[in-house]
C-alpha cells in the first residue's frame, strides 16, 4: 500500500466523485480509478459503490477511511515538525474553540503565540465539542478548548481541565425583571434555551429551576448560535442563561443586562481536549501551552472579581 493510495481514497471519499478527486490531487480520472482498484485488490474488498451522482463509501470503506484520516493527519504533522525542527516558524495549527473560551483566552494567548511564530497559520473554528469530537480524535483538529461534559469523552482523548465556569441570566436593558427579587416572576417569563450547549449543561439549566423550587422554564425559542441568542434577548422580553464570558463581547453591555439577584447558573468546565498519546507539532504544542497559561491567569482574575 502506497501513501498515494491513502491520498486518493480520502479525496474520493470527501468529494464523492472520481473525476473531482482526480482534479484535487492533480491526476487524470483513469489514474485515480486505477489507484482505487489497486488498493481494493490489496484489501480484498470494495471501498466504494457507485450511485446516480457519483460514488459513496461501503462499510469497509468507512472503516478504512477512519484509519486513513489518522494516517494523513500524522503525515501532515510529521512534515511540519521536520520543518519546525529545521528552524522554520511555519506550519499550521488547527484549533476549535467555544465562544466562551475564545473571549476569555484567545486574545492574550494568540498575542503571545504570534511573537514566537509570526509566520505560522492558525486555523480557528468556533464550535461545541460534540461537533468536532471526531476531528479531534482523528487528528484533523489539533485540540479543542471549551466547555465539556467530562462523562462524554471517548477513549483515546486526553482532557486537561482549565477552569470551572458558570453562567448568568440575561435580559434586555430596560426589562422589568432586571430589578425584581421575585423568583416566581422570573419563572413565569419566556426563555431561550442556552445555545451551543452540551447535554450536561442543558441539564444544569433545568436543575437551576429545580433547586429553587420553581416549575420547569417556559422555553419558546432554541438557537444554535450565540449571536442569535443575544440578538433575540436584546430585542425581546425573552430571558436566557449564557456563559458569563459572552458579556465581554464589545458593545453588549449597552443592550443586555444581568439578573444579579438570581445567582449563577452552572456551566460545563472549560477544558483542553486532544488525542491521547499522540504528540502535537512544536508550534501546536506551544499554542496549547500558552492557552493553558492564559487559563490559569484568567481563573485567578475571575476569583478576584467575584
Amino acid at each position: 500500500m502506497k501513501l498515494s493510495h491513502v491520498r486518493d481514497v480520502l479525496a474520493v471519499a470527501e468529494l464523492g466523485s472520481l473525476r473531482a478527486a482526480g482534479r484535487r490531487v492533480g491526476i487524470a480520472q483513469p489514474a485515480i480509478t486505477r489507484s482505487i482498484r489497486e488498493i481494493e485488490h490489496e484489501l480484498g474488498a470494495a471501498l466504494f459503490e457507485r450511485h446516480s451522482k457519483g460514488v459513496r463509501l461501503t462499510l469497509v470503506g468507512e472503516a478504512f477511511t477512519r484509519r486513513a484520516l489518522i494516517v494523513d493527519s500524522e503525515l501532515r504533522r510529521a512534515r511540519e515538525e521536520v520543518e519546525q525542527i529545521k528552524g522554520r516558524s511555519t506550519g499550521q495549527v488547527r484549533v476549535a474553540m467555544s465562544l466562551s473560551s475564545s473571549i476569555a483566552l484567545l486574545p492574550m494567548a494568540l498575542a503571545c503565540f504570534r511573537k514566537r511564530y509570526p509566520d505560522a497559520l492558525v486555523s480557528l473554528s468556533e464550535s461545541s465539542f460534540e461537533a468536532v469530537e471526531h476531528e479531534v480524535a482523528d487528528g484533523r483538529i489539533d485540540f479543542f478548548v471549551g466547555g465539556l461534559d467530562l462523562q462524554s469523552v471517548a477513549p483515546g482523548l486526553s482532557v486537561d481541565r482549565l477552569f470551572d465556569n458558570d453562567g448568568v441570566v440575561v435580559a434586555r436593558r430596560g426589562h422589568k425583571l432586571l430589578e425584581t427579587n421575585s423568583l416566581e416572576s422570573i419563572a413565569a417569563a419566556r426563555w431561550i434555551r442556552p445555545s451551543l450547549s452540551t447535554q450536561a449543561s442543558e441539564a444544569d439549566f433545568e436543575r437551576f429551576f429545580e433547586e429553587r423550587g420553581l416549575p420547569r422554564p417556559i422555553v419558546v425559542m432554541q438557537t444554535r448560535s450565540a449571536v442569535q441568542t443575544l440578538v433575540a434577548v436584546a430585542s425581546s422580553d425573552l430571558l436566557s442563561a449564557v456563559p458569563r464570558q459572552w458579556l465581554d463581547l464589545p458593545g453588549l453591555a449597552d443592550s443586555v443586562g444581568v439578573l444579579t439577584q438570581v445567582g449563577p447558573v452552572a456551566a460545563a468546565p472549560v477544558c483542553v481536549v486532544r488525542q491521547s498519546g499522540v504528540p502535537l507539532t512544536p508550534i501546536a504544542e506551544h499554542l496549547c501551552d500558552v492557552v493553558r497559561r492564559r487559563a490559569a491567569n484568567y481563573q485567578r482574575e475571575l476569583s478576584l472579581s467575584l
